[in-house]
């Protein structure tokens, strides 16, 4: 990516979960949480965005892999092969185009890319995906199979750039723009509609907390201070409803450190406090930052097409073939 970005310091809670355990669902998606690369200018590995290999450091050992087999590990451990054929195409190509801007910014000599998804993307190898699938296995692989075939070399790039392609698993509706998430503000993640979320198995739940049990939690950010129904004040929050600046018991917070404190499933919460007893009610799955993995199968539903589904999840983004 050029220049350098320059992005406030946040903190993004973690989405790892066992992806297809339950593939029906839309909670069983792990998703990055990574954010672009800050306050460092990287210099390009080549002059050739795309790749043919890649290395990737799992479970503490760097193996190799074709760009084929990493892209089916990613697309079978970040989204159900369930979903639709274009949704699967769409996040093949977010995919690839993750692992090609984490290529060009990374200046790890061992390896390109890691299977945390904290710094980059999951990925399971082809055998630990027929493992999980059982008697699917074959009937998966060759849908994943054939959808990345049919986008193979296909890059999502602004002003010649792979882009830093974020991704989840449910929006609360709108996506989130990378400014109100990370600070920096990329012209190809902006907020837009993502229709059919609200729709989603796991687009509300709920988190209840006793006062005890959520000064634990919160004894990072401070001390308890006051009656408990005082603790939250000065909530703020994006058009969106995803809470941006929030005051706990007098110390200013952001909305993402207490979902990553109290494990909540995003930022987009409500706090009602009844009974000695705090109640979140959480809308979406993730950052809510680029596409929504729901909202692409959506999309797909109802005849869009894997360029479509992009390019108004990465909106200003160019879609290229190397």
């Amino acid at each position: 990516m050029k220049g350098t970005f320059f992005i406030s310091l946040v903190v993004i809670f973690s989405m790892l979960v066992i992806p297809l355990s339950a593939l029906s669902k839309a909670d069983s998606v792990a998703v990055p949480t990574a954010k672009p690369q800050s306050d460092v200018v990287y210099q390009k590995k080549n002059d050739d965005i795309g790749f043919e290999k890649i290395k990737v450091l799992k479970d503490g050992e760097i193996t190799e892999y074709s760009a084929n087999d990493y892209i089916f590990g990613v697309v079978a451990a970040e989204m159900p092969a369930l979903y639709e054929a274009e949704a699967l195409k769409a996040q093949a190509v977010a995919a690839y185009t993750f692992a090609c801007y984490r290529m060009q910014n990374n200046t790890n000599a061992e390896y390109d890319i890691s299977s945390d998804s904290d710094t980059a993307q999951c990925f399971i190898t082809r055998e630990e995906a027929a493992a999980r699938w059982g008697e699917k296995s074959d009937e998966y692989a060759k849908k994943i199979d054939n959808c990345i075939n049919a986008v193979e070399g296909e890059i999502l790039t602004y002003d010649g750039e792979p882009i830093f392609a974020a991704y989840h698993a449910i929006s609360a509706g709108t996506t989130n723009s990378c400014a109100d998430v990370w600070g920096s503000d990329l012209s190809y993640l902006k907020s837009v509609n993502s229709a059919g979320d609200s729709l989603a198995d796991g687009y509300l739940s709920e988190a209840t907390f006793t006062a005890d049990e959520l000064v634990k939690k919160l004894k990072s950010i401070t001390s308890p201070k006051g009656a408990p129904q005082d603790y939250f004040t000065d909530i703020k929050t994006a058009d969106n409803g995803y809470v941006k600046k929030i005051t706990y018991c007098g110390a200013d917070t952001t909305g993402a450190q207490i979902a990553e404190s109290l494990q909540l499933r995003s930022a987009n919460f409500e706090i009602k406090f009844a009974d000695g007893n705090f109640t979140f009610t959480v809308k979406g799955y993730g950052h809510g930052v680029g596409l929504s993995q729901t909202g692409a199968d959506y999309m797909a539903k109802q005849g869009s097409n894997y360029k479509e589904i992009l390019l108004h999840y990465y909106s200003n983004a160019q879609l290229q073939k190397n």
